[in-house]
């Protein structure tokens, strides 16, 4: 969800202004104008996404707090605190506090804090998706499979897929029909507990479970490319640097890049449409030969790259990743060029 700026600088909002303002006010300590760019917010999936954006700025201070001390009836301020509780549980479980003892049981109390606020921030205001995708990221931490809720047989006759919170996935959906976020995160949540086959085959398993019912234009049509991260990543460690390759031209890939460039690419403003997606969507038309639609990709996403998916790149090291993405973006705009026809007079 970061976004860069051409000069390098990290911009959670993307191209949201209204955003952009209240994560600057976040920072400076103040939740004003906050409170405001949350009220002027008019449908599910933009409320789903500016909290999911405050949720992670706000986790690094006090203010979501401060104003729920202010305005103790709030239901923004009290749905941001299910948010900033969760994104703080999630940091500590990337850190690996279950491996040391001593933080183990301040995780624990984390998790309690959190599931608490989701709870109180959606029986305040039960039509809020919200809660419920909090509820759902959590799943991703619980490797103790603590929480029934957590493990949950998946849909009748889906061999393929494991056990996950599938009723915290249709508690979102009926509020909220194919929401970007919740998809993710529950892929998120059944990669933490993989089967046999690995975190690859269950990205892949559920994409294409997926796909094959979401609406033409949705956004989840590019979770197979995000899929196929995952099985990079993987063979990133374990095979040859030619093999990366090949994995971006076979057919279900390609396959599925025409599918998410026809079917969302071409029906979403980028405005309005999520930076990191646009940036899988770049790299996979570029890795995969697509240099026509690779530009166009790149001409939309302009100053907003995003660290992912670039920097699982082998060419650079992490931090160089803003290196991989102008050297694609240089390649296909070349090959563009180069195959663009000539008019009468013009020269080569």
């Amino acid at each position: 969800m970061e976004r860069t700026s051409a000069a390098g600088a990290v911009n959670p909002a993307g191209r949201d202004t209204d955003l952009y303002a209240a994560v600057q006010d976040i920072q400076a300590g103040y939740w004003l104008q906050m409170r405001q760019v949350l009220a002027r917010t008019v449908n599910w999936p933009q409320w789903i996404s500016r909290t999911q954006v405050l949720g992670v700025v706000a986790a690094q201070a006090n203010v979501v707090e401060l104003w729920l001390k202010e305005e103790p009836s709030s239901l923004a301020a009290r749905v941001m605190y299910a948010r900033v509780a969760t994104e703080r549980v999630l940091q500590a479980h990337r850190k690996h506090w279950t491996r040391d003892y001593r933080k183990a049981g301040d995780l624990e109390k984390l998790v309690a804090r959190a599931l608490e606020g989701c709870h109180r921030a959606s029986e305040e205001n039960p039509d809020d998706p919200v809660p419920w995708i909090c509820r759902l990221a959590l799943a991703e931490t619980d490797m103790a499979g603590r929480y029934p809720e957590h493990h949950v047989a998946p849909p009748p006759h889906e061999y393929l897929l494991p056990d996950g919170p599938w009723g915290l996935l249709a508690e979102v959906h009926r509020r909220d029909p194919f929401n970007r976020e919740a998809w993710h995160r529950m892929s998120q949540a059944l990669q933490a507990r993989p089967g046999p086959a690995g975190r690859q085959a269950v990205a892949t398993d559920f994409a294409r479970w997926t796909v094959s019912f979401a609406p033409p234009d949705s956004p989840l049509l590019l979770l197979p490319l995000y899929a196929r991260m995952q099985e990079h990543r993987e063979r990133q460690v374990n095979g040859p640097a030619a093999m990366l390759n090949l994995l971006w031209t076979r057919e279900d890939t390609t396959r599925a890049v025409t599918q998410a460039f026809e079917g969302w690419f071409r029906k979403h403003e980028p405005a309005t449409s999520s930076q990191l997606d646009l940036n899988y969507l770049a790299y996979a038309s570029a890795r995969g030969g697509f240099a026509q639609w690779a530009t166009e990709v790149f001409d939309a996403i302009g100053d907003f790259a995003t660290p992912a998916p670039w920097h699982y790149d082998v060419r650079y090291p992490e931090k160089q990743w803003r290196k991989a993405f102008e050297e694609d973006r240089e390649a296909c705009r070349r090959s563009r060029q180069r195959s663009r026809p000539r008019h009468a007079g013009e020269h080569p």
